[in-house]
């Protein structure tokens, strides 16, 4: 054991060279068994050691990263298929009513949702596995969840390249573990903002202008 389980495991995809990279990130997306942030840190602190170059990275990672996300799709929308809920919920697109409305509306966010989704962690593994059951614009789909897997994969990787280029620690683990903390912080931080706001919104109503 090396005290890095993250570095261990580019031990296995480095004599594969760069595909290595399209590998793990897809493996990643099929049996998510890794933390996602930590394995793309890990790419990155890789391509700071000089196993493949930066860019080549980033690429292939998107690219493993998004064969997983339409093979998700394609089984969405097999199993919508086969229970007949694709064809209901076409029809269900056509009605007039508070259901139509809404059904119509998601499908008009068919590209914020995706791409938002993909910078989630609990929601980024099923996603694309909801959106093939789910009315849609395939085109808009295909390109918000390209964007998100860019940016999500981008983020980590470029942190894990740039904390080893600036002379920080070269285990992986470690730096999965650093930024997952900071992800907690920053996500604890956020919650307290928001509930204290709404609080403060309570007891202090706004008021109205006075001879409005």
């Amino acid at each position: 054991m090396t005290g890095d389980p993250l570095g261990d495991i580019l031990l296995f995809a480095a004599p594969l060279g760069i595909a290595g990279v399209f590998l793990m990130a897809l493996f990643e997306r099929i049996v998510p068994v890794l933390p996602s942030h930590g394995l793309y840190a890990a790419i990155g602190v890789a391509a700071a050691e000089g196993a493949w170059g930066l860019p080549a990275a980033i690429i292939l990672s998107v690219l493993g990263s998004g064969a997983g996300a339409f093979a998700a799709y394609r089984v969405g929308v097999r199993v919508a298929a086969r229970r007949g809920r694709a064809i209901r919920i076409r029809g269900l697109l056509r009605r007039r009513d508070r259901l139509g409305r809404y059904l119509r509306h998601m499908q008009r966010r068919s590209g914020a949702l995706p791409f938002l989704a993909q910078l989630l962690p609990a929601a980024r593994l099923v996603a694309p596995l909801i959106a093939g059951a789910t009315p849609h614009d395939w085109r808009r789909l295909s390109i918000a969840t390209l964007a998100g897997l860019t940016v999500w994969n981008t983020t980590f990787i470029a942190i894990g390249f740039v904390m080893v280029r600036l002379g920080g620690p070269t285990n992986a683990t470690m730096i999965s573990a650093t930024i997952l903390a900071l992800l907690a912080g920053f996500f604890v931080l956020t919650r307290a903002t928001r509930h204290w706001r709404t609080k403060r919104a309570a007891t202090f109503p706004a008021r109205r202008p006075i001879g409005v």
